[in-house]
């Protein structure tokens, strides 16, 4: 290699792989000892052909940097995944019971009040609202006597039972539909970026074909499926927005 095809490989390597501007190759080159020279003897070295070594080169380290952000955000999106299995909570358990009250301890004699009874579901007065957790009672023709200290069900005006609703504890591991579709907006992302970083974004592919890559970095069957959700949806997104 001549003293000057060295020049010219050593520009493009600070240009390409550093991103050295003209005026800071000028720098590098008085800094190593190799000569001073004019910046438009730089641009000139940047504008010679290339040599294969150096294309080689850029090439790999753009490659190492693409494959370091896919790598990324890959862990960033198993992350999401992971988080969209995880996402439950603990769902409170309610049910409907008559509303009730209770005898005055001080009461001396007890009260007189209509006899109720636990409709069975089923049964022509069981309301469609019910669920099998529900108490639901009707008031009978009849008369009971409810002592001191003990409850009763109230009444509405029109002689209906009065209901209420009480905790009756927790079901497990419910989904939690909005953590969930979170997770999956952020895994969404993550694929997109890796997409990016693989260079899949560059020109509309055909999902059902061939999935292939500007760079140097082998994609296997695996992500090659994920790419090609991240396409479907950048590809739904922009057929919606047109």
């Amino acid at each position: 290699m001549s003293t000057r095809q060295r020049r010219v490989t050593l520009a493009l390597k600070w240009h390409h792989l550093d991103n050295l501007s003209v005026e800071e190759i000028q720098e590098r080159f008085e800094q190593e000892g190799i000569g001073s020279y004019v910046q438009s003897t730089i641009r000139d070295y940047l504008n010679d052909e290339v040599a294969e070594e150096v294309i080689e080169q850029i090439e790999k380290e753009h490659a190492n940097v693409r494959l370091q952000i896919a790598e990324r955000e890959e862990r960033m999106f198993q992350r999401a995944r992971d988080a969209e299995a995880d996402a439950t909570e603990d769902e409170p358990i309610v049910r409907v019971v008559p509303k009730t009250d209770a005898v005055d301890t001080d009461r001396e004699q007890p009260m007189s009040w209509p006899e109720w009874e636990i409709v069975d579901a089923g049964d022509e007065d069981y309301p469609d609202w019910a669920t099998e957790r529900d108490i639901i009672i009707r008031f009978t023709d009849a008369t009971t006597q409810v002592r001191p200290g003990e409850e009763y069900p109230l009444r509405a005006v029109d002689g209906s039972p009065r209901y209420t609703k009480e905790f009756d504890g927790l079901r497990r591991d419910q989904d939690d539909l909005k953590g969930q579709a979170m997770a999956r907006s952020e895994q969404s992302k993550h694929l997109e970026a890796k997409g990016e970083a693989l260079g899949v974004f560059k020109d509309r592919v055909e999902l059902e074909g061939s999935l292939e890559t500007d760079s140097t970095v082998a994609v296997d069957d695996e992500t090659k499926a994920a790419l090609r959700e991240a396409l479907r949806a950048r590809y739904d997104q922009e057929d919606t927005d047109e």
